[in-house]
């Protein structure tokens, strides 16, 4: 622009010092210049107005957006710290999983034993039940039969051996009852037998508890006389065996059970 306005001056200083320009061919040669260097100058001044506008437009458009990549770069740590915090959320309940299937593992465990310790309780206590039950139930272990001569009650040397043999199976037990019943023939008075009859129940008593330690607790004995035959009494024989005391070895049920299964084992 300031080169246009020179140039229109040095014209005019060209002309004026020919001599040969006059001022109506200056007034209708340079005006018509200077209107379009006016009109020039006025045309780049509104460019360089207009430039100008554009520059501030685009700083702050740089600027706005600036802005949004600092909203951007902010908006993005969020996304990485919610991301993040996420990511822990997950761990976090993966591991609270693992330990309520622990947990619920161990309770089934716990239930199991508890479920083993009731049912192993409750055969504990059925296996009681009939141990108490076998126990008030007395079953015949063992007899034996020992015989006396007419009218005596003394033992002889084959029912010595006798008890000695029978007194060997009571070790085996801790509880037992032993029964002692003498009997006679039907020959004599029935007072006498009576007497006589209990003198060899007793006899064979006082051997057991002598002889073998047998408590005199577990020992009961009975005179029975002649009530009770084994054979017939008419005959010599007969009299003989009847002549005799019973002595039947009681054991508890569970007891004899007991013994059985260990005898068995052997």
């Amino acid at each position: 622009m300031k080169t246009l306005t020179l140039t229109a001056g040095a014209l005019a200083l060209v002309l004026a010092g020919t001599g040969c320009a006059t001022k109506k061919y200056v007034a209708k040669t340079v005006a018509p210049v200077e209107s379009r260097v006016g009109a020039t100058e006025t045309k780049n001044g509104e460019q360089d107005k207009a430039l100008d506008e554009h520059n501030r437009a685009l700083a702050e458009h740089k600027k706005e957006l600036d802005d949004i990549g600092t909203d951007l770069s902010r908006t993005k740590e969020r996304v990485t710290d919610v991301d993040g915090k996420a990511t822990q959320a997950g761990q976090a309940a993966q591991q609270a999983n693992q330990a309520a299937q622990q947990a619920n593992q161990a309770a089934g465990n716990a239930q199991k034993s508890a479920d083993g310790a009731k049912t192993f309780a409750e055969e504990g206590i059925n296996r009681l039940d009939k141990t108490m039950t076998a126990m008030n139930k007395w079953d015949l272990s063992n007899s034996v039969t020992v015989l006396f001569p007419l009218g005596q009650s003394n033992l002889t040397k084959d029912a010595k051996q006798q008890l000695d043999d029978f007194a060997q199976g009571v070790g085996g037990f801790e509880r037992y009852q032993i029964e002692v019943q003498g009997f006679t023939d039907k020959s004599g008075p029935a007072m006498v037998n009576d007497s006589l009859s209990q003198a060899r129940a007793a006899a064979v008593a006082r051997y057991l508890t002598n002889e073998h330690k047998i408590p005199v607790r577990s020992v009961s004995t009975l005179g029975s006389g002649w009530a009770t035959p084994v054979a017939d009494d008419k005959t010599r024989e007969g009299r003989k065996q009847n002549r005799r005391v019973e002595v039947r070895l009681y054991v508890p049920e569970a007891g004899a059970k007991t013994v059985a299964a260990a005898g068995a084992g052997q």
